[in-house]
């Protein structure tokens, strides 16, 4: 029979395991009798598991790191498989996690695990991506009945996440990006900038799926697979400037993609247009500044830069060099192409709706809250729609005077006669409390 005592201000439970033992375990209970309640289903649970109606947890014989390869080759999405494999092999397969048995599993190891990665210099947002997976392959073992006790990543503490300043292009910018971009990836860009298109979209995008004709394209596959990321196929219009880019590429691309590699095959999830628009933003001056660096310096062990706003070129002030002007571009991802697609649609005034509609997303609070970024001059165009003040300078000149005196003489206050007063709320009578 299941028991519970207090010790320390904390409710500790009584109860016999599946093997026949007594073990003591503290519990988060706030009370004898939810301590109790918490005592009895323990018990409960270890009589199905002692009579062979439920397995026990130390049945399994699999370690962390198998049950991972188990999943990443049964049960992880194909797109996904290659990015969750290199973050589950050298986080946690490849480490000594990774050896343990999975009984041997519990909140405290996996958190020092993210303890270790945080040392390492990793963002909290990709520490709790790999929370994120490891949480999903407990739960996909479970399904599977390849582990029975609970999952052990519920307990983990997710980590604080900054949230990200996202960068996105000006209007005026667009023309100078796309004149960097090289041949072979510039109708991608433009129609990742005129479209708003995912990169998987991009690179899965068919010949036959865009009608020139009636200007649509039809958005229904993501690299190999017959879906979207949304799991449904959309029609969105193409704009006029980009017609011509996919005209090109419809008639010179060989095979029947509209953005396919050199050799006519699709592009492999691995193929990276981060480092092309990397190079591109630098072609086109859209850096933060420039750090010009002395080769002769750094060579002889003494390091010398300098910090500007152009790559012009300039003299090592302690050997006389050239210095080498290193561009620092813009921390832009290439996804932050389609936030810039939302950002210049927000700022021309398209209502959020259509704009939901070509990002293809399912609430309009993704594209108003994530992928519209306004900046100070949007905010200064729309705080200067506030009522105008006409008097206000002569106001301003005569401080010290009566300002009722310096209103206009035309100024017509015969529509505001006979209004009845309210209050704040607009719903109530007014009184003579406030005033006449």
């Amino acid at each position: 029979m299941a028991s519970v005592y207090e010790r320390a201000g904390k409710w500790y439970l009584r109860w016999k395991g599946p093997d026949g033992r007594w073990r003591d375990q503290v519990s988060t209970a706030q009370s004898k009798t939810e301590a109790r309640r918490l005592a009895g289903e323990i018990e409960r649970r270890a009589e199905r598991q002692r009579l062979g109606l439920e397995a026990l947890p130390s049945d399994s014989k699999m370690t962390l790191g198998q049950l991972c390869e188990w999943w990443l080759r049964e049960r992880c999405p194909a797109s996904s498989a290659y990015r969750e494999r290199s973050r589950l092999r050298r986080h946690v397969i490849d480490t000594p996690l990774g050896s343990l048995p999975l009984i041997a599993i519990n909140a405290t190891r996996i958190e020092e695990r993210q303890r270790e990665m945080e040392r390492a210099g990793l963002a909290h947002s990709y520490i709790n991506g790999l929370r994120r997976v490891l949480h999903t392959v407990f739960a996909r073992a479970r399904r599977a009945q390849l582990w029975s006790g609970p999952n052990p990543i519920d307990e983990v503490e997710k980590l604080s996440e900054p949230k990200r300043a996202y960068v996105t292009l000006r209007a005026e910018e667009i023309p100078a990006l796309l004149a960097g971009v090289p041949d072979s990836w510039r109708g991608l860009f433009a129609a990742a900038l005129y479209t708003g298109m995912r990169k998987g979209e991009l690179f899965g995008l068919r010949k036959r799926d865009v009608d020139l004709a009636r200007r649509t394209i039809t958005v229904c596959r993501s690299y190999a697979r017959e879906t979207t990321k949304g799991g449904h196929a959309d029609a969105i219009p193409i704009a006029e400037t980009l017609a011509p880019f996919l005209e090109h590429e419809l008639d010179n691309a060989p095979g029947e993609l509209v953005f396919p590699a050199a050799d006519g095959e699709m592009r492999s999830a691995e193929a990276d247009p981060q480092k092309i628009l990397r190079t591109a933003l630098a072609r086109a001056g859209l850096v933060e500044h420039w750090l010009h660096i002395c080769r002769r310096c750094k060579r002889r062990g003494a390091p010398h830069s300098e910090k500007h706003d152009d790559g012009e070129l300039r003299d090592c002030p302690h050997c006389g060099m050239k210095l080498w002007p290193s561009p620092k571009v813009r921390p832009m991802r290439f996804h932050d192409l389609r936030h810039t697609t939302a950002t210049l649609l927000l700022r021309e005034h398209v209502d959020a709706h259509r704009v939901q509609r070509v990002l293809r997303h399912r609430d309009v609070k993704t594209t108003t809250g994530t992928y519209g970024h306004l900046v100070v001059e949007d905010l200064r165009e729309a705080i200067n729609k506030l009522p105008k003040t006409p008097f206000a300078v002569p106001v301003l000149q005569g401080i010290g005077s009566n300002p009722i005196a310096l209103l206009p003489a035309h100024i017509d206050h015969s529509e505001n006669q006979g209004l009845e007063m309210e209050r704040e709320t607009g719903f109530e009578p007014a009184t003579l409390s406030l005033g006449s």
